[in-house]
Formats: structure tokens, C-alpha cells, sequence
């Protein structure tokens, strides 16, 4: 689990990583707080480093992009 640890040590310390979770995560700023906003950032970015395949020939910044999102809207819709 340390390597795990290492790379989101790493990663947000990434400026471009951490501005394109806060770029997912704005629409939502309204409806959900700070922790909880941090916490979905955490999740997508620890669930992308263990689905993310380069072979799928997709950029990982946009597949983060994309589980930052969702992991925003699951936690919207868990508080309606």
C-alpha cells in the first residue's frame, strides 16, 4: 500500500493533476463542502490508479477528469 500512498503524494503535488480535479469538481461546490469535495478527489484519483490502462489509448488526465466527476455526482445524489 505504500506505493499507493507514493503515487497520490506524488500526484497531488502535480499542479496540472490538482487543477483538473478542481476543474471536475466546481460544478458541484454548491452542493457538496470542502471535505466532501476532497474526499471525491482522494477516491477518483486512488480508483484511477488502479483501473487506468494506457492501452485503452486513453490520457489519464481524462480519465481522472472523468472519475472526479462521478465520484462528485455519487455524492450528490447521496445527500438527496
Amino acid at each position: 500500500m505504500d506505493c499507493m500512498d507514493t503515487k497520490i503524494d506524488k500526484a497531488l503535488k502535480n499542479k496540472d493533476i490538482v487543477n483538473i480535479m478542481n476543474y471536475a469538481s466546481r460544478k458541484f461546490t454548491k452542493q457538496l463542502d470542502a471535505d466532501e469535495l476532497y474526499t471525491c478527489k482522494i477516491n477518483a484519483l486512488w480508483k484511477c490508479f488502479l483501473h487506468f490502462k494506457p492501452e485503452k489509448k486513453c490520457k489519464f488526465t481524462t480519465y481522472l477528469f472523468k472519475g472526479v466527476y462521478i465520484e462528485c455526482l455519487k455524492a450528490a445524489q447521496f445527500l438527496n
